[in-house]
């Protein structure tokens, strides 16, 4: 599906607001990128569209963080509190990296390097969500 508002990061923002997995398709190449991109890395292209994204993809890797950014801070997570963060490949394509939810403050145990996984939405306070990825 593709959508007709601006293509600015304000734009990406509203998407995840509302809860859609938008990215940016180069109207030139036809290279898809989840963040969308102004300009595509692939030809240099500024021909731009959005495009959404199904949310489903497969977990490629993983690693456990207990180093966090002062929003995760804010969250409760860090040294005594880590959290599990992972790069998904979503079925269009894209490799996107999130934060993958449900087992925090402990080992990956149930998840799995090509383990099928579905976007989440956390908003925790704040304008714009955070993309997490779950198990499928």
């Amino acid at each position: 599906m593709t959508q007709t508002r601006p293509f600015t990061d304000r734009s990406y923002s509203a998407f995840l607001r509302e809860e859609q997995l938008m990215g940016g398709r180069c109207d030139d190449c036809g290279s898809l990128f989840v963040p969308p991109r102004a300009l595509c890395p692939d030809c240099h292209g500024d021909d731009m569209s959005w495009e959404q994204a199904s949310g489903r993809g497969r977990l490629v890797a993983m690693t456990r963080m207990a180093m966090v950014s002062p929003g995760l801070a804010d969250e409760g997570f860090g040294g005594d509190r880590p959290y599990c963060s992972g790069v998904v490949e979503l079925e269009e394509g894209p490799r996107v990296v999130a934060r993958l939810a449900g087992r925090e403050n402990d080992e990956p145990g149930e998840m799995e390097v090509g383990q099928e996984m579905l976007v989440g939405f956390e908003h925790h306070d704040r304008q714009t969500p955070r993309l997490v990825f779950r198990p499928a």
